[in-house]
């Protein structure tokens, strides 16, 4: 992923797939419901700790890898 953006929408699909209101996600992650709105919507400065707490609820996880800097 390159945007955060793309990171909140992955998020908002997941949530929803699993049948969950951002009240639902936010109790279960233990972060409030403006973070996890903020998050879907793509709000770049984040706590990353919180994300991880939302990743996890959903059953996500966030891996890094090596980009290809010739594109």
């Amino acid at each position: 992923m390159h945007e955060t953006q793309q990171l909140g929408l992955k998020i908002r699909e997941k949530r929803k797939a699993d049948g969950l209101t951002q009240q639902d996600l936010a109790a279960i992650a233990n972060v409030g419901v403006r973070f996890v709105s903020e998050l879907e919507n793509g709000k770049p400065s984040v706590q990353l700790d919180s994300v991880m707490a939302v990743l996890q609820a959903l059953g996500l996880q966030l891996m890094l890898s090596n980009r290809d800097l010739d594109k």
